[in-house]
């Protein structure tokens, strides 16, 4: 007597997982277009705040398809800018004098290893050579505004960075989720973080990113 109800049940729950895997995916073909777009605009700007083990750092990373970045760290506790420039497969870099806080002016450019330089090549890479059909599964979180601002959100299916520490196991697992807000407008990404579900407010990564027309990344004077 019950077979009749199972069945619809089951069929139900067949249902259900269908139409959540086809909203899965029409979600993460918005996002493949989302990325697509930024690395047409042939380049674009990153603007980064994020808690490491060395305390808080803040990072602006200029990207100029297809091989060529820039990117000026500085640590909040010892602000002193490391700048590098990857051009190709060269890179060079340097660090500002005590005090300095406008960039990294001021030092004196070295070449940088084949071994760091191989790794921010691997950066650019991912960074932006990813296609639309490889970017993973994304959910959509709908419209959310932030600052004032409306965006549609996107939560990727990743986790945020690895701890390579040597304790790291004993540490309480990291749940952080990654969201991307893509502007309604222009269909461009524009905010990134890392965050834990339950404190978005307060993500140990967070990027803004723009697209300045007149971007570009050259060799060092010195060096060209």
């Amino acid at each position: 007597m019950n077979k009749p109800i199972v069945i619809a049940a089951v069929m139900a729950a067949v249902v259900a997982a269908g139409t959540a895997a086809e909203a899965s995916q029409k979600c993460s073909q918005e996002m493949g277009v989302a990325l697509d777009n930024q690395r047409k605009s042939g380049a674009f700007r990153m603007d980064v705040f994020m808690i490491s083990e060395q305390g808080p750092v803040k990072m602006t990373v200029d990207y100029q398809l297809p091989d060529r970045m820039r990117q000026v760290v500085t640590m909040v506790l010892d602000p002193k800018p490391v700048e590098t420039v990857l051009v190709g497969g060269k890179a060079w870099s340097r660090q500002a004098a005590s005090g300095k806080s406008d960039g990294a002016k001021g030092g004196e450019w070295s070449a940088v290893s084949d071994e760091v330089t191989r790794d921010l090549v691997e950066q650019v890479k991912q960074s932006v050579a990813e296609k639309p059909e490889d970017v993973g599964r994304w959910d959509c979180l709908g419209k959310l505004t932030v600052e004032g601002t409306e965006f549609n959100a996107y939560q990727g299916g990743e986790t945020g960075p690895t701890d390579l520490s040597p304790d790291a196991q004993k540490k309480p697992k990291n749940e952080a989720v990654r969201i991307i807000y893509v502007d309604p407008t222009t269909g461009l990404p524009a905010r990134s973080i890392f965050a834990r579900p339950d404190k978005l407010d307060r993500p140990i990564f967070k990027a803004t990113y723009s697209y300045p027309k007149d971007l570009k990344i050259e060799p060092p004077v010195a060096e060209k």
